[in-house]
């Protein structure tokens, strides 16, 4: 099992820098895509309102990805958000593992199992291992990630 996206295993975090185009946009991780993502009308951010299209950009822009992650925190949400948010997750994934270098990594993980394991109490998109939580998350990602391989991998058939 990988249990963590952290070293050798950071290629499998949203936070690994890689190119999604998305509408004209270049995103620099799968994490700056996916908060872009999360909106669909004007948003106040530090004073100023900015257009969907404009977020987009400004969001594009920013480094590293653990800035947009705190951004994110602050957004309003599109009003379907929970029913789109997988979509847009895995959209953003499959064009991460469009770039054959990372795909070949993503396929040298073999048959482990991947966990997004963390301590910030994710347990959506992951699995936190702290004593209160005692990994019961639901860990969408790295189930997204396996489904992507095992994609990868019938392509390659």
């Amino acid at each position: 099992m990988i249990n963590n996206f952290r070293g050798k295993w950071f290629f499998l975090s949203n936070f690994y820098p890689c190119l999604i185009e998305h509408r004209g946009i270049k995103y620099p991780s799968v994490e700056h895509y996916y908060v872009a993502m999360k909106i669909n009308d004007m948003q106040l951010i530090n004073g100023v309102y900015y257009t969907p299209n404009d977020f987009r950009e400004l969001i594009s822009k920013i480094e590293p990805a653990s800035e947009v992650k705190k951004i994110s925190k602050k957004l309003k949400l599109r009003n379907n958000w929970d029913e789109k948010k997988i979509d847009f997750m895995k959209w953003g994934l499959k064009e991460k593992f469009k770039d054959e270098k990372i795909s070949e990594l993503l396929l040298s993980t073999g048959e482990e199992d991947l966990v997004e394991g963390n301590w910030w109490h994710d347990n959506i998109w992951g699995s936190c291992y702290c004593y209160q939580c005692g990994n019961t998350g639901e860990n969408l990602l790295g189930k997204l990630l396996m489904e992507i391989r095992e994609e990868i991998k019938n392509k390659g058939v």
